[in-house]
């Protein structure tokens, strides 16, 4: 397999500028040398956007929600069958079409949904390995309750209310014109956390503060707080190529968020936020966002799923 996209390899991957597509968040895939995004929007379907002006170049026919792009397709999972199964989807990146279908077999207790739901989350990434595209999957869960009850947890360790962990990979492999999925049956490394500030040998010397990585690795980002009438602090983005040269910037509620640049523009996959504004309400879903580094301006946004569960729980 040729170098592909990851929720986790674009950001731990070291090196010069790639024009490789790339992971900006879960559910949001950049391709800056065809212009394009791959973003999942809050009803779970795939949209193929221009990095331009936003524009939805198509939408999938169904329920998608995009993993990785490598060797020409758009490898995604779709709305699974039931418990324990999982449905991998091939699609064309151009058109959006489905090419192939792979049905995986999980637990039982197992729920491939990646919508938000309480006390329950499923989660997929993908890694480059020399076999060719590494699928792992993950499955937190725990009674929904509104008493806080001690339990032993999965470590032996008593705990409250304990989630359930399970985990899983499969190498995802073509023999001629269809695709496999091939289940790691021995021990295997999960995929770690991303490092998101950069150590002290990677830093962009001259640059004080906390330097926050791009997704691609090519640029730091650097934030400072002042004061707002709204939010009570706002913070001013830097963004720096890393021969030290100030590329632009932008004025957010947050200190950082998943970034990367390309051409003349940034992209981030900003955090829902509430906040009011001259007494009224005002809510900011998540979203992929084209900013202008000229001036801060936003272009062009763009709802994405939020996979966090935001609602209700028992008393």
């Amino acid at each position: 397999m040729n170098r592909l996209t990851s929720c986790m390899a674009a950001l731990l991957a070291a090196g010069s500028a790639t024009a490789a597509p790339l992971s900006l968040s879960p559910g949001v895939l950049i391709d800056s040398a065809e212009q394009m995004a791959i973003a999942v929007d809050p009803n779970g379907y795939t949209n193929r956007l221009n990095l331009t002006d936003g524009a939805i170049a198509w939408k999938s026919a169904e329920k998608v929600y995009p993993l990785a792009l490598a060797d020409g397709i758009l490898l995604g999972i779709g709305v699974p069958d039931g418990p324990g199964t999982a449905n991998l989807i091939v699609m064309r990146p151009a058109t959006g079409e489905i090419e192939d279908r792979v049905a995986i077999d999980l637990p039982e207790s197992v729920s491939a949904n990646v919508f938000p739901r309480p006390k329950r989350r499923f989660a997929a990434s993908v890694l480059d390995t020399p076999e060719g595209m590494r699928i792992f999957w993950r499955h937190e869960y725990a009674e929904l309750r509104g008493a806080a009850i001690m339990e032993i947890d999965s470590e032996g360790n008593e705990a409250i209310n304990p989630m359930t962990v399970l985990t899983g990979a499969f190498d995802f492999v073509r023999d001629g014109d269809r695709y496999y999925a091939v289940p790691i049956r021995g021990a295997f490394e999960e995929p770690s956390a991303p490092i998101l500030a950069l150590a002290e040998d990677e830093r962009v010397a001259g640059v004080p503060g906390v330097q926050y990585r791009a997704a691609d690795n090519t640029h730091a980002l650097v934030s400072a707080a002042s004061d707002h009438a709204v939010f009570g602090s706002i913070w001013t983005w830097t963004i720096y190529e890393r021969s030290g040269r100030a590329k632009g910037g932008y004025r957010s509620p947050y200190a950082y968020v998943p970034y990367v640049v390309s051409g003349d523009h940034l992209l981030i996959r900003d955090q829902p936020i509430e906040y009011l504004e001259r007494g009224t309400t005002v809510a900011r879903t998540t979203r992929l966002v084209s900013i202008d580094l000229a001036n801060g301006a936003e272009r062009w946004s763009f709802d994405v799923l939020d996979q966090e569960y935001r609602g209700p729980l028992p008393p």
